[in-house]
Parts: structure tokens; sequence; C-alpha cells
């Protein structure tokens, strides 16, 4: 696929991810919590357990969308193999993956889980927060989860569209 052609195609899955996981996660949060208390670190309303099944959870379905459905245009011509160059920090992760989508999926989601998450609840250790009204936690969460599927969308779509391997 072109470069042009490859970067367009790359940023519209950003936007349609992004935003269709903005828009979800914020109203399914909202609707999950809109009658109950303040969440808190710990107890039966806890953020900090959302944030870490979130994390968990996002990734690996984002994933297991994604890429049968990058697959699938690939397979029937409607897209091209993408490889944005050695240079590129995305395109050296995606490239390190394993083939299987469900081998794959898991490790975006082991990343979100192990990665993103604890990064998330840093910040909300480092800014103090102890407490997170549910209209605040379902507008926070509706733009964390847009923005980790926009992020982790381009190296699944690189995955996805990588040339298939062939042997020497």
């Amino acid at each position: 696929m072109a470069t042009s052609t490859a970067t367009q195609h790359i940023k519209h899955e950003m936007l349609v991810g992004g935003i269709s996981n903005t828009i979800f996660n914020g109203i399914i949060a909202w609707l999950l919590l809109k009658s109950g208390p303040a969440l808190a670190w710990g107890g039966d309303h806890s953020f900090a357990i959302d944030v870490i099944a979130t994390g968990l959870l996002l990734p690996l379905i984002v994933a297991l969308i994604v890429i049968p459905l990058q697959r699938g245009k690939l397979n029937k011509g409607k897209l091209q193999p993408i490889h944005l160059g050695a240079g590129s920090f995305m395109q050296r992760m995606a490239d390190r993956l394993p083939a299987g989508t469900f081998r794959s999926a898991l490790l975006f989601g082991l990343f979100g889980m192990c990665v993103i998450a604890p990064l998330t609840l840093l910040g909300f250790y480092l800014l103090g927060v102890e407490q997170v009204s549910p209209l605040n936690y379902s507008i926070f969460k509706g733009i964390w989860a847009g923005l980790i599927a926009a992020v982790l969308v381009v190296p699944m779509v690189l995955l996805a569209l990588r040339a298939p391997v062939t042997a020497a």
C-alpha cells in the first residue's frame, strides 16, 4: 500500500476506534454508575479494579475485532499490505507480535493491564485522587478508552496488514 494511502488508512482506523470507544465506554460507564456512589480506590465501587479490568479487556476485545476485519479486507483485495519501514516504532512493535489473532489479542490485553492500567493509576495517585463522581469517572473512562483504542489500533492494523512471509 502506498505510504500516503497507508497513512490515511491508519488515521481513519485511529479515528473510528478512538471515537467509537470513547462513546461506547463513556455511555456504558455512565449507565452502570449513574445511580451509585463515588468511586474510590477500593471496595465495591473501586475505580482501581475497573481501570485494571478495562486495561485488560478493552485492548483484547478491540484486537479480536480489528485484526480479523483488517485481514478480511486484505484477503479480499480491498487493502494492500502495509509496512512503514524499520524506522517506525509502531512497525517494529507490530512486527514482533505473533501472527495468531488470539495470541496477539492476549498480548495487547496484557499490555493494557500491566502497563497502561498501572500508569493510569499512578496518575490518579500522583494527582491525589481519592474519589471520583460517577459522571466525572464516566467522562474520564470514555476519553481514556478512546485514547487507548486510537493508539493501539495502529500496531493492530500493522499486524493484520503485514505482508505474508515467504520462504527463502
